[in-house]
């Protein structure tokens, strides 16, 4: 189809500005928005709104509304300042308009202590207890959606029944009534400040304390740890006042106020001694008067009762938020003296929750006008820090302890070289000793048991005949080599044989030196016992023959004695005592022990001396007595 021919036909459908249906048409669309911007502002101009607010003292029927007494009141309210002294029942009648076809909802910021809700003649909640042990909804937000059913045409009422005293505060909260795209965010918010917070507080504080319970319980050195952990719970037990909605197990509101007072006590006091402490103070008189206050005031309140003077509850409170504030402060000045990092972050940590308590004070004592207190919100945050500082503190002191374990372990490393380095040294010295006392232990054994023998060979030789026959110098011979396999024998045997008894022990050195002593006609008398004092030792037995064989050799060859007693026996105790006794020329014992006198005697105060023994040596014109005292082998130390 042509252009042309499309447009003209088209045209036909178009309504003309001078059509009178086109007139219509526009007339249509413009009262369609009119409509529709009318109903906008209608539902602007029409929201529910509360036109009055009024209060009444229910002192004779405290479940229904009284009829007279009412008094026109501005939310918050606290009916302390307007009845003075007035415990029981106050009821608040909110009158407002509504909307018909809208939906309403409504939310009240707090109700003290106790206490119900009304829509006109509609029970919209109620707490569970309106009478002793009162509930504690206090700090509980309260939203409604209202039923339509509820509802009336124009004006409506809510009615809020408080149930409380006048110490605390009672009354009522701010009411908002409107959308509940309006209504909810608010009760949302509210319920952020008064439900959620105190509980994160609760847990905060229960974990923390609980955990620096342990700390110090583990290192009880540490005592900020501990004063941490007593602030925490007692803040804990503190803050179960803005959380519980009953004052169980206790059977008053009273009861529980008394209880919440004495924590709250004990809390600025342990307080106080955590930032004393963490700060490395000590203030020993005023931590004294402090705790002896603190145990005084708890004892006054428990003896006053669960009822005490509304003065005496404001000054205890008052009293213990003043050394609260002041610990603060003087942390503050102590940070400032130090310019430790852990001190200055503490002490910001104070003074932002400082703020928030003075204000809450301020809101306390009426002074400002604000429900909403802030110790709720920063309480969390204060002792999150008290919990990093200590960590800090905790980590620094282990980095400390690390350092030293290092260092420790470097010198203990420094100490084992240098520990080797002497071992090693005096391993050398012990086995040089040993050799050298192995060679003076030979050279011992040589002069005691072979010299004896040569002596004794040689004073028979030079007794007897002129002329020996061979046999006899043979004798001598395998004697001598008898005597020298023995001591190989003995220095190499890592156990010389035991003995049965006394005289199985000395009969050889009896048969040989009784032989010798015959041929030179000198008297020798053994007297020896039949048993051993204590079980002899084998070792102390070689020693008590080479003994002998010196003590003889030396009456051979130097006393010029006539008679010798050899004596062996029991001291007593189980104490062996061995002696020798001559009646010969003597000698002086002083130039005996003298470097130059020879071995004989040396060796055998050494050889007795390694056994444990005592030698006795006696010598004068009249002879020699030799006495050896060896203890039993159980006493024997060397």
């Amino acid at each position: 189809m042509p252009h042309q021919e499309h447009l003209s036909e088209t045209s036909g459908h178009v309504p003309h500005a001078r059509d009178p249906r086109s007139a219509l048409a526009w007339l249509a669309v413009i009262l369609a928005l009119w409509l529709g911007l009318a109903d906008t502002i209608r539902a602007e101009a029409c929201r529910p709104a509360i036109s009055s607010i009024s209060a009444a003292r229910a002192d004779h029927a405290p479940d229904m509304p009284p009829a007279t007494g009412w008094e026109t009141v501005t939310l918050p309210d606290i009916w302390s300042t307007r009845w003075p002294g007035y415990d029981g029942t106050v009821w608040y009648r909110v009158e407002w308009t509504h909307c018909p076809g809208q939906a309403v909802a409504v939310f009240l910021e707090y109700l003290s202590m106790a206490g119900a809700g009304r829509l006109n003649d509609d029970t919209l909640w109620a707490d569970a207890s309106l009478v002793e042990p009162l509930s504690r909804g206090w700090n509980l937000p309260r939203y409604s959606l209202l039923p339509p059913s509820a509802l009336r045409a124009g004006t409506n009422t809510l009615w809020f029944r408080a149930v409380g005293y006048d110490r605390y505060s009672s009354g009522l909260g701010g009411v908002h009534v409107g959308p509940p795209d309006e209504i909810r965010p608010l009760y949302e918010r509210e319920w952020l400040l008064r439900r959620v917070l105190p509980q994160v507080n609760l847990i905060i504080s229960i974990t923390l304390g609980c955990f620096f319970l342990v700390v110090w319980l583990l290192r009880r050195n540490e005592q900020a740890y501990g004063w941490y952990a007593l602030t925490s719970l007692a803040w804990l037990l503190f803050g179960l006042n803005s959380a519980v909605t009953s004052p169980w197990p206790f059977a008053t509101t009273h009861g529980w106020s008394t209880w919440i007072t004495l924590v709250f006590t004990i809390y600025c006091s342990a307080f106080a001694m955590f930032a004393w402490r963490f700060g490395g103070q000590r203030f020993p008189r005023l931590e004294r008067a402090l705790w002896t206050l603190t145990g005084a005031v708890c004892v006054a309140l428990l003896a006053l009762g669960p009822v005490q003077p509304k003065i005496v509850f404001y000054l205890v409170a008052m009293g213990y938020a003043a050394v609260f504030v002041g610990t603060c402060v003087q942390f503050q000045l102590h940070a400032l003296r130090t310019r430790r990092p852990e001190h200055l972050f503490l002490a910001a940590c104070m003074l932002s929750f400082l703020v928030a308590v003075t204000h809450d004070m301020l809101a306390f004592l009426r002074i400002i006008d604000d429900v909403h207190g802030y110790t709720s919100a920063t309480a969390p945050l204060m002792m999150i820090g008290m919990a990093l500082v200590l960590a800090w503190s905790f980590t620094t002191t282990l980095g400390r302890v690390e350092r030293f374990n290092r260092e420790l372990a470097d010198h203990v490393d420094r100490a084992r070289r240098e520990l080797t380095h002497t071992l090693g040294r005096q391993h050398e010295l012990e086995v040089a000793n040993a050799r050298l006392s192995e060679r003076l232990q030979i050279s011992h054994d040589l002069h005691d048991g072979l010299g004896s023998s040569l002596v004794r060979s040689i004073v028979m030789a030079e007794t007897g005949n002129a002329t020996l026959p061979p046999q006899h110098y043979v004798s001598i011979l395998k004697s001598l080599r008898d005597d020298l396999r023995q001591i190989l024998d003995q220095s190499f045997a890592a156990t010389p044989a035991a003995v049965a008894s006394p005289a199985d022990w000395i009969a050889p050195l009896r048969r040989r030196y009784g032989e010798l002593f015959d041929e030179q006609e000198v008297r020798c008398a053994w007297r020896i016992a039949g048993n051993w004092p204590a079980e002899p030792d084998p070792a102390r037995l070689l020693a008590l023959t080479r003994f002998l064989e010196e003590a003889l050799t030396n009456v051979i060859k130097h006393s010029r004695a006539s008679a010798i007693t050899v004596t062996l026996g029991d001291a007593g105790h189980g104490v062996l005592a061995l002696s020798v006794e001559d009646d010969g020329a003597g000698f002086d014992v002083g130039l005996a022990d003298h470097p130059m006198a020879g071995i004989g005697l040396r060796s055998m105060r050494a050889r007795i001396a390694r056994i444990g023994g005592r030698l006795e040596i006696e010598s004068d014109a009249g002879g020699t007595r030799l006495r050896v005292h060896l203890p039993p082998i159980t006493h024997f130390s060397g």
